[in-house]
């Protein structure tokens, strides 16, 4: 469920029956077991927890799966438990599938070539972030992946920046291909160093 209450897509709030699914022990394999059983691809998929996001309706639910641990990434291979030790601060959040970026202009359209960059939502700190990046996430999102130019900072749309989580840092790639790229999910960053990507 994402933070408007919507349940057809690829990220958000994770539910199981109703309930939220607390954090004990849940890592890769669960994410990407779980993203595998929604139907997506099962690769790339990307979890945290906690934050304020939903806080209100979060408050209102069980928690209805604790202690997910999985051998591989298939569900099949996953162990859990109905009972927990639990608070909604622990609750998990995932993002399935896919490469995950999205670029958002000024009046807040995501069918653009040039604007704030997001993945899975969240904005990406530009430490590290250089050409090779610029063009490897343009690529990623179907753009020729030349010519393409980034900053970061600034104040266009602040607001809507400040009330959204980082969600990568220190993107280095090698070349101007994505699958050449690393990255780290946790972050040392304020939003004046959000990215902002012309493709």
């Amino acid at each position: 469920m994402d933070e408007y209450q919507n349940t057809n897509t690829n990220s958000g709030l994770l539910l199981y029956n109703g309930g939220t699914v607390c954090d004990d022990s849940f890592d890769q394999n669960a994410a990407d077991a779980i993203c595998s059983a929604l139907g997506f691809s099962g690769i790339n998929s990307l979890y945290r927890s906690g934050g304020s996001v939903l806080e209100d309706y979060r408050a209102n639910l069980l928690i209805a799966l604790d202690d997910v641990v999985c051998g591989s990434a298939n569900w099949s291979a996953c162990s859990y438990s109905t009972s927990h030790n639990c608070g909604h601060s622990e609750d998990v959040f995932l993002q399935c599938g896919g490469e995950g970026f999205t670029l958002m202009d000024e009046n807040l359209n995501t069918n653009t070539n040039s604007g704030l960059l997001l993945y899975y939502g969240g904005t990406v700190c530009d430490d590290s972030f250089d050409q090779n990046a610029a063009d490897a996430i343009c690529s990623a999102m179907g753009f020729s992946g030349i010519n393409s130019f980034y900053t970061s900072g600034g104040s266009v749309l602040e607001d809507f920046r400040a009330n959204r989580i980082i969600t990568l840092d220190e993107v280095v790639c090698g070349s101007s291909y994505w699958n050449g790229c690393s990255y780290s999910t946790s972050h040392d960053c304020s939003h004046s160093e959000d990215i902002f990507l012309q493709c």
